[in-house]
């Protein structure tokens, strides 16, 4: 069996198990009944089973979840930072900021779109300075391709098509949909298991403050400590199979990908967007340690505050070194002009630089010291950078086969830092070093 045919056969098999695990937990739920008069409130009782009630409340509660799922869609759609691209609507592009145009952007979907066979309802760009893209796909709602602007500042014109269709491979497997459908089982049984856990601490507040019957509350407490570990443990054991069906979806995608533009640039790409979210991880890194110098945590860091730093990094930097030494100034620049914007701080551009300058030279040999300490001599991971023999940052035919290399003589490698220690079995997107071996091997690059 070929890699591919492996790989496919495994998301189905994980997509299969999940939902028989599911169909367990409906069937181990519907035979639970709620009775407050007795010392542990929830008991098994077959004669109470009632098929038209289970039904009904399955179906409410599927309902409900397409309600929620159609109204986060439309309410995305809605995103001040999202554009329509295509089709074309009567507001105008005021704020275009990407490296290429609309106009590119929409040819180059729809012409994978049309080798695909596949029908896009719309394309919209995301301004984001983080990479990445997606696509949904819901019945009467159409097939939607979302686009982030840091893919274009990032990426050269054959790599944003990769991108593009690996999303579009993604809508050729189908994976929204089932992904939609195989989760709504699972959404089934975490409402209900959600009653069952308010009705037990109800059940044993009741015993507390009414009856003053510390014995069944006892009881009680136990019966709700053991039925949270025991659909933790369940919840947690599908969300292994779904995760596994997610990461062999991504590997499909990647090969869909490499079937358009070749598996040189859908692995240079994958390179570029793993080292994208390395510099920005590092970035982030910093920003939170120096935030954490401030022992009353007088000013804290804030997701917005966060957001705007990354944003004033390069868009195209992917050099988590240079992410480090930048953090420091973006950092403290970032908080005396919010000063100077709110509060009239008296500070021009110059001054602020002046002010900061002396303070990051401190921050970056303090920290420097700190690495020093902690750092380790065995390496976790394995730099790309080494088989770009022409230093281009993008690798040809021979220094892929050069990482390839790389790679398969330490199994135990990552691609990147923030991959490293990660528990690859609760992630739905497998790591970039399984990724670029799959499609070399999918593809036959040696």
């Amino acid at each position: 069996m070929t890699i591919l045919a492996e790989t496919n056969s495994e998301k189905w098999r994980s997509i299969a198990i999940f939902l028989i695990l599911d169909l367990a937990q409906i069937i181990f739920v519907s035979l639970l009944v709620m009775d407050e008069t007795t010392p542990f409130i929830v008991i098994f009782d077959l004669n109470q089973f009632n098929p038209v009630n289970f039904i009904s409340i399955f179906l409410g509660i599927s309902f409900l979840q397409f309600i929620l799922i159609y109204g986060t869609a439309a309410g995305m759609l809605k995103n001040p930072k999202m554009t329509q691209i295509y089709p074309r609507t009567e507001k105008p592009i005021t704020r275009w900021t990407c490296r290429y145009t609309a106009d590119q952007l929409v040819t180059w979907t729809r012409k994978i779109a049309d080798k695909t066979e596949l029908a896009i309802k719309r394309i919209m760009v995301l301004q984001s300075p983080l990479p990445n893209a997606f696509t949904f796909s819901l019945p009467g709602f159409g097939s939607t391709v979302v686009i982030h602007s840091n893919i274009t500042d990032l990426l050269d014109e054959d790599e944003v098509q990769s991108v593009i269709a690996h999303e579009l491979g993604h809508l050729k497997n189908r994976d929204t949909i089932i992904s939609v459908f195989s989760r709504m089982p699972g959404f089934y049984v975490f409402v209900i298991y959600l009653y069952i856990y308010l009705r037990i601490l109800l059940g044993l507040l009741n015993s507390i403050v009414i009856d003053l019957d510390i014995i069944t509350a006892g009881l009680r407490l136990l019966m709700l400590g053991s039925f949270l570990l025991l659909t933790f443990l369940l919840i947690t054991i599908s969300k292994l199979f779904v995760q596994k069906s997610s990461r062999k979806a991504e590997l499909l995608a990647d090969y869909a990908s490499s079937q358009i533009v070749g598996p040189q640039t859908t692995i240079n790409s994958l390179i570029r967007l793993g080292q994208r979210v390395e510099a920005i991880t590092a970035l982030v890194d910093e920003i939170k340690w120096l935030g954490s110098m401030d022992p009353e945590k007088i000013t804290p860091m804030t997701d917005e505050e966060l957001a705007h730093i990354i944003s004033s990094f390069p868009l195209d930097g992917i050099d988590e070194d240079n992410a480090r030494n930048r953090a420091p100034d973006l950092f403290l620049t970032t908080r005396l002009r919010r000063m100077r914007e709110v509060y009239g701080l008296a500070m021009t551009d110059g001054e602020i630089e002046n002010a900061v300058d002396p303070a990051v030279r401190k921050l970056l040999e303090k920290r420097k010291t700190m690495t020093l300490e902690t750092e380790s001599k065995d390496e976790p991971t394995i730099d790309w950078r080494d088989a770009d023999i022409d230093e281009d940052t993008r690798l040809s035919d021979e220094e892929i086969s050069k990482l390839i290399k790389m790679l398969h003589q330490n199994p135990q490698k990552m691609l990147f830092d923030n991959e490293v220690g990660a528990n690859i079995l609760m992630l739905d997107h497998p790591d970039f070093r399984r990724r670029i071996l799959f499609v070399a091997e999918a593809c036959d690059v040696t």
